[in-house]
């Protein structure tokens, strides 16, 4: 296959039960120029026969194992050095594209913005049975987004697009223990430093609320980490002092949050992300 513009990043660890929808909704995408690399991490499930059985049917899917288990943080890293593509774009394995036109769109937004290196959209949040729970948008432009960037992270990972170069010059994601669950966060900010940010105003990604994934399994590691990343690159943006307030108070509550009944969860959770 000759290089595709947009390589797409699929990591996968056991995701088999939902690896299926991810991939059908890459397909259903109207722009047609990309490579889906799906990296699975290890996995001893039936994730390898899903992939190759999707690999088979479409040229431009690729199966990569790891061979043993690397961690999310590699295996991102392991997937941008695999692409080829100009753009990059990722999506999880218990996630899907809800827009046919997402990739067309961010597409046409970095070719026209060359001083742009990263563009996001909202999300329809589904249960585990692909119910949806709420939607939710974050600021589109990037001084809305650099005022409210220290407060928490204003992009959601199966809905980016960036410019792989300029990632690859930073270095790619973060394989340190201090960017363990909060890798893409740590890049977003790293990458503010010389370039601007964006958000389309579309519901693009059904994003999967579920118990077993990683952001569930590992939520106060990533408040804390959060706050740490807050504070370390605070002098790039703005309101350094105001954010670390905010997520010693956001790390607090979140102890108190985890004792509320389900439903006052996600109406708090709801809020929370339309905030």
């Amino acid at each position: 296959m000759p290089n595709s513009r947009v390589s797409i990043i699929l990591p996968v660890y056991n995701g088999a039960r939902f690896m299926a929808g991810a991939i059908k909704s890459v397909l259903a995408q109207t722009f047609r120029d990309w490579e889906l690399i799906v990296l699975d991490d290890g996995s001893t499930d039936e994730t390898e026969a899903v992939a190759k059985k999707a690999a088979l049917a479409d040229r431009r899917i690729r199966y990569e194992p790891n061979g043993t288990n690397l961690g999310i943080q590699k295996t991102l890293n392991r997937g941008l050095e695999l692409a080829q593509g100009e753009y990059v774009a990722r999506i999880d394995d218990d996630d899907e594209w809800a827009d046919p036109e997402k990739l067309a769109a961010q597409v046409s937004f970095l070719d026209v913005h060359g001083d742009y290196s990263l563009v996001g959209t909202g999300a329809a949040v589904v249960d585990e049975d692909g119910r949806e729970l709420f939607r939710y948008l974050f600021p589109e432009r990037d001084a809305a987004i650099r005022k409210r960037i220290l407060f928490k992270n204003c992009f959601i990972h199966s809905s980016v697009l960036f410019r792989r170069a300029a990632v690859m010059a930073l270095g790619g994601y973060g394989e340190g223990e201090t960017t363990r669950h909060v890798e893409d966060y740590d890049l977003w900010l790293r990458l503010g430093r010389t370039a601007k940010f964006a958000n389309l105003p579309r519901y693009a990604v059904r994003f999967r609320l579920r118990p077993g994934n990683i952001s569930s399994q590992n939520k106060a590691e990533q408040l804390r980490r959060g706050l740490a990343l807050a504070w370390r690159y605070g002098a790039d943006y703005r309101n350094r002092f105001l954010a670390a307030v905010f997520g010693a108070l956001r790390l607090f509550g979140y102890r108190v949050f985890l004792l509320l009944p389900a439903a006052f969860r996600r109406f708090i959770l709801k809020n929370y992300k339309q905030f």
